[in-house]
């Protein structure tokens, strides 16, 4: 299993990236939230890319709807070939009121933002592994030589991995087009349901479901009880229904957190090993709790 750290601020982990370059921690993501006071995710994972050697970089989530497919592209090429092959991109349809109008970008409903998401993958995909690319789309069109892009290091092309918190047309697109799936502090049941729609679909297009991976994104809360995780994750769900998330996506509870002393969080790791994930990213406040993480958890698997 692999194992990452979700950042929402960035400012203190600029002085720690040597830390977590030689930490056991596989994989630095940072959000995309136009309206969060912070530092252009893919601007800022390029500056990362020059201060680190290890440790693989990317996105939870980038939205879709706030990109520009050949901007997008360039800008994620540009961090795959300055980390000489470290980039995965998260993607999404972004839900965040907040984002959009403010920012320019147009809220459509959500069945518009999954086919905005799908375009902007296929656009990604064609541009990062052909000469040209001819796209028409009920969002997008791109003709030929005004299309050309820098070529990823990563070959066939970057791994991307659709967030997700249910089956549905999300999911079909992932399964279509996509590496895996990422869920948001769901527990191991939640997952495993996911995990039985992901085989389904992956029967009905013909791909090996071994090639697609199930992550997972879970609140961190060392040291707490049930109780405490219980009340941080239904707080946070709360939050982010009063954002624009669905009460359908944020059925949220101390299954999706990962509490307790080292040795439990232990025993959390192999339940959700148990269901098919491949990898646990854990949403960190301070780099304090991503050093006790390396130190006290992930040096003892």
């Amino acid at each position: 299993m692999q194992f990452g750290i979700v950042v929402t601020s960035t400012t203190e982990l600029r002085e720690h990236l040597i830390d977590l370059d030689a930490s056991l921690i596989d994989t630095l993501y940072v959000v995309d939230h136009p309206s969060f006071a912070e530092p252009d995710p893919w601007t800022f994972l390029a500056w990362v890319a020059g201060q680190t050697k290890r440790i693989r970089l990317g996105t939870h989530v980038t939205g879709a709807p706030f990109h520009h497919p050949v901007s997008l592209a360039r800008q994620v090429t540009a961090v795959d070939v300055l980390s000489g092959g470290r980039v995965t991109l998260g993607i999404g349809t972004a839900y965040e009121h907040a984002d959009f109008e403010p920012y320019g970008f147009e809220m459509l409903n959500f069945s518009g933002r999954v086919q905005q998401m799908q375009e902007t993958i296929e656009i990604l995909k064609s541009l990062w592994t052909k000469e040209n690319t001819v796209f028409s789309g009920e969002y997008f069109q791109l003709l030929g030589g005004a299309t050309f892009v820098p070529k990823p290091v990563q070959k066939p092309t970057i791994p991307i991995i659709v967030g997700l918190n249910k089956p549905g047309k999300v999911l079909e697109v992932a399964v279509r087009h996509a590496d895996g799936i990422n869920t948001w502090q769901l527990g191991p049941e939640q997952i495993a349901e996911i995990g039985l729609a992901v085989l389904e679909n992956c029967e009905k297009v013909g791909r090996n479901p071994d090639t697609f991976a199930i992550t997972a994104d879970l609140i961190f809360a060392r040291d707490q009880n049930m109780e405490v995780a219980d009340q941080i994750a239904g707080q946070i769900a709360s939050m982010a229904r009063s954002w624009g998330r669905s009460e359908q996506v944020t059925q949220w509870d101390h299954s999706g957190v990962l509490y307790g002393d080292a040795e439990h969080m232990l025993d959390q790791i192999e339940v959700f090993k148990s269901v098919g994930v491949s990898e646990i990213a854990v949403s960190i406040s301070s780099i304090e709790d991503a050093l006790w993480f390396n130190e006290n958890v992930l040096r003892k698997l």
